[in-house]
């Protein structure tokens, strides 16, 4: 088992430890009574569920202590039949079926509740119909495009799938289906800016009103909405497959880079990773950072430190953010680690035995709801700044906003009286959406594609709808010349 497992916070007994002015170690009596919740955390997961499973309950067997669920950082590869690799940007060798399939169909259950996020080699179809989230198996739940959800009324766990490509960041999304070309297909897993700025909403929202809130957490008067907000007022958990950009001068750089030497040049930049990411961080401060997708192993604290006399950190809040990164199954080590997450007692009730144990965040649901008919286009005209749920005085909030069972992206938009966009329709519906029957139409549309992916300057209505702008790149370093050279800048660290 010590081949597989790394254990990089020493997190004893589900407390932190502290010095005495004697040298030995004390565990505070609050410490000792607060309750933790034990997960399961992978890297890319590459298709190999059966591994991780196995891991788990070798983890389980041996430390005696039971897994609350798993949570895996992106490249899950959840293929149900060999005919959807085509919507998975990857070279033919590593084109294979995994382990997913079977428990699709059920032949087989996840013996753990797992969540994920999406990274860059998907199947990007099928995860763009779930974009709000939903389960794809049994128990295997996918985090959407970006998320916020509470698992067991206890634990918050806020995601973002995908990796940052510049040129992408405030373009549409592609019409689907993705597979049709390569550049689709790559740009399908490309991190929007509207999905950053959803978070950004969701983080500055619960920053204002978290003092208030857990001021009212156990009022009997407080509405049902506004304590199920009270009680999960601080992400606990953020998990992206790309590293947030600049985290690297928070481990051991030196050592990651005598690991990876040809990180240098992306870190000299500011490029190794996501730029649009450390902030979330810093402001949403959550006990754990997840990711992967570079293939190593890497850890790293970010202390939340005061600034000009006033405290960053809130009463309950952590002063520090654990960031972890891990490896990929196939290398039989490195890949799977377990946490410890201290949590408080809280209004919502435990849903384990019920079977309800994921929900959408009630303020989360609002802004889904706010920027619903604005994702496709991507066009800045919204932000964080003027979302509703992020300007509403914290009392006005205490209204807003109701718990939803986390079950599929569809059940979500019945829930919200609102229709799929056209990145959300089943595959047939988005496909006759996009696709119109005249040859010439299509032609138009198919020379776009190639345009926008080469620089042309245009600007037309695409096949979804939505009217886009191809901008000129004038940096050539910026063009993907081959579908080779796309597949090196998405892996970056894949072997």
């Amino acid at each position: 088992m010590s081949g597989i497992v790394h254990h990089f916070f020493e997190i004893k007994k589900a407390t932190t430890q502290t010095h005495a002015p004697n040298g030995k170690d004390k565990e505070t009596s609050e410490e000792i009574r607060a309750p933790v919740v034990h997960i399961a955390v992978v890297g890319c997961c590459h298709g190999e569920l059966n591994k991780i499973y196995d891991a788990c309950a070798a983890h389980e067997a041996e430390t005696k202590r039971t897994i609350d669920f798993l949570i895996c950082c992106g490249d899950f590869q959840a293929l149900r039949c060999l005919e959807h690799l085509r919507s998975m940007a990857v070279p033919k060798k590593y084109g294979v079926l995994g382990d997913f399939a079977a428990y699709h169909r059920g032949e087989k259950r996840a013996p753990y509740l797992t969540l994920f996020v999406g990274g860059n080699h998907e199947d990007s179809d099928w995860l763009a119909e779930e974009s709000y989230g939903g389960f794809l198996a049994p128990n295997i739940y996918y985090m959407g495009h970006s998320g916020v959800v509470i698992v067991d009324g206890r634990v918050t766990v806020a995601g973002l799938s995908g990796i940052f490509k510049g040129n992408d960041y405030a373009r549409p999304y592609p019409c689907r289906p993705f597979y049709t070309s390569e550049v689709t297909k790559r740009s399908a897993y490309h991190v929007r800016r509207i999905e950053v700025d959803k978070l950004t909403a969701f983080v500055q929202a619960i920053g204002r009103i978290d003092k208030q809130l857990n001021a009212l957490s156990h009022s009997p008067e407080t509405p049902h909405c506004a304590r199920a907000i009270a009680g999960s007022s601080q992400i606990d958990i953020f998990v992206s497959h790309d590293w947030p950009a600049g985290i690297t001068k928070y481990g051991d750089e030196g050592q990651l880079l005598r690991q990876k030497p040809f990180f240098e040049e992306d870190i000299r930049h500011g490029a190794l990773g996501n730029p649009r990411t450390m902030g979330l961080l810093r402001s949403a401060k959550p006990q754990y950072w997840l990711a992967a997708h570079l293939h190593c192993v890497f850890e790293a604290i970010v202390q939340h430190h005061e600034v000009e006399g006033h405290s960053t950190t809130v009463p309950g809040r952590p002063k520090a953010t654990k960031f972890m990164a891990l490896d990929k199954p196939a290398k039989g080590r490195g890949f799977i680690d377990f946490i410890d997450v201290p949590v408080k007692a809280r209004e919502t009730s435990d849903g384990k035995q019920e079977g309800k144990r994921i929900f959408h965040h009630p303020l989360w649901v609002e802004i889904l709801r706010e920027t619903h008919d604005l994702v496709l286009s991507n066009d800045g005209k919204w932000s964080a700044d003027i979302s509703v749920v992020g300007t509403q005085p914290p009392e006005k909030l205490l209204s807003l906003g109701t718990p939803v069972e986390a079950v599929s992206t569809q059940h979500l938009l019945k829930a919200l009286g609102l229709l799929p966009t056209s990145l959300q329709q089943p595959f047939e519906a988005a496909s006759i959406k996009c696709h119109r029957s005249d040859n010439s139409q299509q032609k138009q549309n198919d020379s776009l594609r190639e345009r926008c992916a080469w620089g042309s300057n245009v600007g037309v209505e695409t096949k979804c709808g939505h009217s886009a702008l191809a901008t000129t790149l004038t940096n050539s370093a910026n063009v993907d010349t081959n579908v080779d050279s796309c597949w090196q800048e998405d892996t970056c660290g894949t072997e």
